[in-house]
């Protein structure tokens, strides 16, 4: 079974809607968005947003995951993803790890972009001071006249910023892919090798 259609199933329903409602952020630009200049956390978010969206509509997981390497806090995802498995990891086999993880998102929102119909988001201001950086608000409209918020966790790095996680319903999308990555770990022994190798890192 791959990691793909492990999230299908029932334990992992809601990393499953919550990907896919992040990823519908993916499907259009953003339409009517408040973004004042001077505050350049949200303007990132817009940036970001903007080069999401093309990399969707080419319909290329290499392009999305070009888009996920410049963009996401690779890193810290990534090992924070392994959970207690952290230490089973090779520090050799780092840099490919992370790799295999933006190719895996890559993949899944790909995927998944396609399920909701967006009409408008809008990219929210101010942006509010959190704990490792900037909470950053979008306001979703799916066509049906359904509006969703999904908070954005940008984290400072180097001379800009970085996207460490989203949050939709109150719920933080890489708590739930972590979830996911240990429950692979563990039902193939306890052995990181074996989710580097479907991951092909």
């Amino acid at each position: 079974m791959t990691l793909l259609s492990a999230v299908a199933r029932g334990s992992h329903f809601r990393l499953s809607a919550l990907t896919a409602l992040v990823a519908a952020m993916m499907t259009l630009g953003l339409a009517s968005a408040s973004v004042a200049a001077s505050d350049r956390p949200a303007a990132y978010v817009r940036t970001v947003a903007k080069e999401i969206m093309a990399a969707v509509r080419s319909g290329s997981p290499y392009t999305m995951a070009n888009v996920i390497r410049r963009h996401g806090d690779l890193p810290d995802i990534s090992l924070y993803s392994l959970g207690s498995y952290r230490k089973g990891l090779p520090r050799s086999r780092r840099t490919s790890f992370y790799d295999g993880v933006a190719r895996f998102m890559a993949r899944y929102f790909i995927a998944q972009s396609k399920m909701y119909a967006v009409a408008k988001i809008d990219v929210l201001t101010p942006s509010a001071r959190a704990d490792w950086g900037y909470k950053v608000d979008s306001r979703f409209t799916l066509r049906n006249g359904s509006t969703y918020t999904v908070r954005w966790l940008i984290v400072p790095r180097g001379k800009g910023y970085k996207i460490r996680d989203a949050s939709l319903l109150g719920f933080w999308l890489t708590p739930f892919q972590k979830r996911l990555f240990e429950d692979y770990i563990s039902e193939h022994g306890g052995k990181v090798t074996a989710l580097l190798a479907v991951l092909g890192s």
